[in-house]
C-alpha cells in the first residue's frame, strides 16, 4: 500500500524520516519533541492514544476512533423483501455498516518497513509534524486513520477512506473520542463560543455547557469548542476541519447521523468498542449528567461523502483540528 499525500497537509511529505523502531506491536510510549503519549490498537476501538501530554502537561486521558458508520444511498432492509434480491453490483443496495478498526484488520505499510503502525516525523512550512497511521482494509474498504502532532501544539485526528461495496454514493461517519483530563485533576470546563453571540456572563460569544448534550457546527457563525482546566485555564480548542481536497469540510449532518459534537461525563463503562450497531446513534445521555468541572467526554463526528462517480480508488480525508491553549 502506498499512503497517499494530502495536498494541503502533510503525509509523507519530502522531508519525511522514519523515527527508530516503526512499531509493529500493539501498544508502545512515544516521546517526540514537547509531546509524550502511549498509544494501542486493541479493542475494536482504531488507533488509540493515552495519556497524552504537552509539555509535561496532561491533556488527554484517551482518544480514540471507536466506529466508522456508512450509509448508502440504496439500502437493504430487512422488513423490505424487495431490497434482498440480487447481488450488491446488480441492486446497488448495501449496507448500513459499523466499521471497526481491529489490530487482525491491519496491512502492513509497505513505505514504512512493512510496519503495521508507522511513526514518522517530517517538516511542512517550517514546521514539524509526527505522524501515527495504521492502514486497514476491511471488505472492500481501504482505511488509513492517524494522528499528526504538531511541534506548536496541534493535534490532527485524520481518516483517509477509498473503495465501494455498491456502485452508490454513501457517506462515511467517523466518530472520535476525546476523553480530556487537562492538567489531571478532573475539573474540566467546556465551551462553545460564536461569533456575534451575546455575552451570557463569560464575554462576548461564549457559552458555558452545564450538563451532557449533543451539538452542531454553525459555519455562519465559526462555532468552535474549547474544554479547559478550571483551576489552572490551560485547555484545548476543538475546531472543525477545513477539508482535505477535494473536501472542503468535515461534512453534513444527516438523519443517519444528525449531529457533530456530543459532550458527556467521562464514564469506566462507556470507555468501551461501539455498542449501538449500524444504525444506532450515539447514546450515553439518559440522564443528562452535569458536566460542570468534571471529567469531560468530547465526541466529534464528521461525514465524509463518497460519490460512486469518483471510483473505488479515490482517496478522501477529513478530520478536525485540536489546539492546545496556555
Amino acid at each position: 500500500m502506498k499512503r497517499v499525500v494530502m495536498t494541503t497537509f502533510l503525509l509523507l511529505c519530502a522531508l519525511a524520516a522514519p523515527l527508530p523502531g516503526s512499531a509493529q506491536s500493539a501498544s508502545e510510549h512515544v516521546n517526540w519533541g514537547r509531546w509524550s503519549f502511549d498509544y494501542e490498537v486493541r479493542d475494536n476501538t482504531g488507533l488509540a492514544l493515552r495519556q497524552v501530554t504537552y509539555d509535561g502537561e496532561l491533556v488527554l486521558g484517551k482518544a480514540s476512533m471507536p466506529v466508522l458508520r456508512v450509509k448508502y444511498v440504496k439500502e437493504r432492509v430487512w422488513w423490505n423483501p424487495f431490497t434482498w434480491f440480487g447481488s450488491r453490483a446488480d441492486s446497488g443496495r448495501c449496507g448500513p455498516f459499523q466499521d471497526r478498526l481491529r489490530w487482525q484488520d491491519l496491512v502492513p505499510i509497505v513505505n514504512c518497513a512493512d510496519n503495521k503502525v508507522c511513526v514518522e516525523s517530517s517538516t511542512l512550512n517550517g514546521i514539524k509534524w509526527l505522524e501515527l497511521g495504521i492502514y486497514a482494509r476491511i471488505g472492500e474498504y481501504h482505511i488509513y486513520q492517524s494522528w499528526h502532532f504538531s511541534e506548536d501544539g496541534e493535534l490532527r485526528p485524520v481518516v483517509q477512506s477509498r473503495g465501494l461495496s455498491c456502485n452508490t454514493d454513501h457517506v462515511h461517519h467517523p466518530y472520535w473520542r476525546f476523553d480530556f483530563d487537562i492538567n489531571g485533576n478532573g475539573m474540566d470546563q467546556v465551551f462553545v463560543r460564536d461569533d456575534g453571540a451575546p455575552d451570557k456572563g463569560w464575554g462576548p460569544g461564549w457559552t458555558k455547557y452545564t450538563n451532557e448534550r449533543n451539538d452542531v457546527k454553525h459555519p455562519s457563525t465559526h462555532r468552535t469548542w474549547f474544554v479547559r482546566d478550571q483551576l489552572t485555564g490551560h485547555g484545548v480548542w476543538i475546531l472543525p476541519g477545513d477539508g482535505y481536497a477535494p473536501l472542503k469540510d468535515d461534512g453534513e449532518r444527516d438523519s443517519f447521523a444528525d449531529h457533530d459534537v456530543a459532550i458527556r461525563r467521562a464514564k469506566p463503562d462507556e470507555d468501551v468498542p461501539w455498542v449501538f450497531g449500524a444504525r444506532g446513534q450515539l447514546g450515553y445521555d439518559e440522564d443528562n449528567q452535569g458536566v460542570q468541572e468534571q471529567d469531560v467526554v468530547l465526541w466529534y463526528i464528521a461525514h465524509l461523502p463518497h460519490m460512486a462517480a469518483l471510483g473505488p480508488t479515490k482517496w478522501l480525508t477529513l478530520g478536525p483540528t485540536l489546539k492546545v491553549h496556555r
